[in-house]
């Protein structure tokens, strides 16, 4: 049986623009959307500027299940995506504890058939410097066992937060590295699945570059670049054919282009109603973590940014 869609709130803009995306992936998927806000306890630092606004606390706190403040958001955001969706089946519920929000909601994501997709805002200054990556996003999207979104907001005319998502809709973006030990199946699977849910287009885009040791062949042989990128749009196609076969409903656009793969994503996004990425699930002495393209493309992208874990 399918697992939920749930979206961490926080009471900022950006989480509000993400309810509201992961609302309508979850009417895509047919499932239930689960509005999570965890409080952690004791504040952390960073929150220490919206503690000025809230009334002192007495001498003996009860804890943060208290709140009527952030129970106020849950019935807001449930309410919105209720009137926006009817027949949507919502949940919300106000997790407190301990350290980090990003330990509770990688629980979330962890947790057997409760969750197959983990929603989060992240608040984006502009096109040019792109996402603000927090204290909670980073974390959560190196190390969740299932895939993660991130939705930056945009402002409307009224000023009210919307998802950065491109009307009529038009295509998703999804980046593969074929020539690497990257599991690109997983990749494939994610993306033909949202195109045939959205009825969209998906472009399949490889980026590569000569390896430097090549520049003395080249500079000998000027068609040698020409020569190896036929056989990487070759190598795609073969790649991506079986899928296309498996959603014959989905049109299906693959492209290779020479550059580095993070900026080309990057350029491309400003047409793609969702970038997909991939993270490898591997074990590093420092902790999970992502890779340099992943990194770019969450940090600069134009659009929301889907990162996948694979073997």
């Amino acid at each position: 049986m399918p697992g939920n869609v749930t979206v961490g709130l926080n009471g900022s803009p950006e989480s509000f623009a993400a309810v509201k995306w992961a609302a309508k992936e979850a009417v895509l998927r047919e499932v239930a959307l689960r509005i999570v806000h965890v409080q952690e306890w004791p504040v952390p630092p960073e929150h220490v500027k919206h503690i000025a606004t809230r009334p002192p606390f007495n001498d003996h706190p009860t804890g943060p299940r208290a709140s009527s403040r952030y129970e106020g958001l849950l019935e807001v955001a449930t309410a919105e995506a209720e009137s926006a969706h009817p027949g949507l089946t919502v949940s919300a519920e106000n997790v407190s504890g301990a350290g980090l929000a990003s330990k509770a909601l990688l629980a979330e994501a962890g947790t057997p058939g409760s969750t197959d997709l983990l929603v989060l805002g992240s608040q984006g200054l502009d096109r040019f410097t792109g996402f603000v990556i927090g204290t909670t996003s980073l974390p959560v999207a190196a190390a969740s066992p299932c895939p993660v979104v991130l939705v930056r907001g945009w402002k409307t005319a009224g000023g009210k937060q919307e998802p950065l998502i491109k009307h009529p809709p038009g295509q998703l973006l999804l980046g593969i590295d074929i020539r690497g030990t990257e599991d690109y199946e997983t990749l494939l699977e994610f993306g033909f699945s949202e195109a045939a849910r959205r009825h969209c287009r998906l472009r399949i885009l490889h980026a590569w570059a000569l390896p430097p040791t090549y520049a003395p062949a080249q500079t000998a042989d000027p068609g040698l670049g020409n020569e190896l990128a036929g056989r990487i749009v070759q190598a795609l196609e073969q790649v991506v054919e079986p899928w296309r076969q498996r959603f014959q409903e989905v049109t299906a656009q693959t492209g290779v282009v020479m550059g580095a793969p993070g900026a080309e994503l990057v350029y491309a996004s400003s047409e793609a109603d969702l970038v997909i990425v991939g993270r490898r699930e591997r074990s590093l002495p420092v902790g999970p973590r992502l890779g340099h393209v992943t990194h770019a493309v969450i940090h600069h992208a134009a659009s929301p940014v889907a990162i996948v874990p694979h073997p």
